[in-house]
């Protein structure tokens, strides 16, 4: 009996080795998977992106995405197949953000007199301008009287207003005002334009008139309304009012500038 007891648990022990033999042989566990597919992880340290934004674009590529703000990084664990997609994403969305531009526009106000020897009181800058009023108007002498400038952004509006030094013998200054519905900035093969969409300027000139028997000052408003297209760097003309009788007149000259 103690024979036959000894037998049989001795088959079993010898039936038992070859077993733990080969779990012992497997050695490490294998990576987890997905379906058949290796699951890998990678942590991605991000410089410019919304990182929980970025996560949610992340999440289409499928895995287990972690979006850490405060330690700036993106945990993902996913398929290894998926990996080049999420890498490459990540590299297309996490860019410096392209500096936004502003445009500046000078208004300057140039008053030009009919007769008398050709001469002109203008910077430098505006020589090619008072050039053309003598020679296509037929203007004696150009002066600079104001100048102001505005700055604003591409797709914004932008307005100013304000006064003309007074002229002898008027009793009140010119009032200007300036300004644009939209401006938008373009780009073609002969470089960049800026352009203004209904753009309105107006100049209110006193006049001596007599009204009831009784001399007294009333303001006359000529203006312009229209869209223009600037040429980076160019100076354009864009309108002009006529004082005494026709022998002066204000030109408005705008000039625009694009800042980066």
């Amino acid at each position: 009996m103690f024979r036959e007891t000894c037998v049989q648990l001795c088959v079993i022990a010898l039936l038992a080795v070859p077993s733990f033999a080969q779990k012992a042989d497997t050695g490490q566990a294998a990576p987890p998977t997905a379906g058949n597919e290796e699951l890998v992880t990678r942590i991605f340290p991000i410089e410019y992106a919304d990182i929980r934004d970025l996560a949610n674009v992340i999440m289409i590529f499928g895995g287990r995405v972690q979006a850490e703000p405060d330690l700036g990084v993106i945990g993902w664990t996913g398929p290894a197949s998926m990996l080049p997609a999420v890498e490459a994403a990540i590299a297309s969305l996490d860019v410096a953000p392209t500096p936004e531009s502003n445009v500046e526009l000078t208004i300057y106000f140039l008053v030009a007199t009919r007769g008398g020897a050709g001469r002109s009181l203008v910077p430098a800058a505006l020589d090619g301008v008072a050039v053309q009023l003598q020679e296509v108007f037929g203007y004696g002498s150009v002066q600079l009287i104001e100048s102001t400038a505005l700055r604003v952004r591409p797709g914004s509006r932008g307005d100013v207003n304000g006064f003309l030094p007074r002229r002898p013998g008027d009793s009140q200054e010119a009032r200007y005002e300036f300004g644009f519905r939209n401006l938008k900035v373009t780009e073609d093969e002969s470089g960049r334009s800026i352009r203004l969409d209904g753009l309105e300027a107006s100049i209110q000139t006193p006049r001596a008139v007599v009204v009831d028997g009784e001399p007294t000052t009333r303001s006359v408003e000529t203006g312009i309304r229209t869209d223009i297209d600037l040429r980076e760097g160019q100076k354009a003309v864009i309108g002009k009012t006529t004082i005494e009788g026709g022998a002066e007149a204000i030109f408005v000259v705008v000039n625009g500038a694009i800042v980066e």
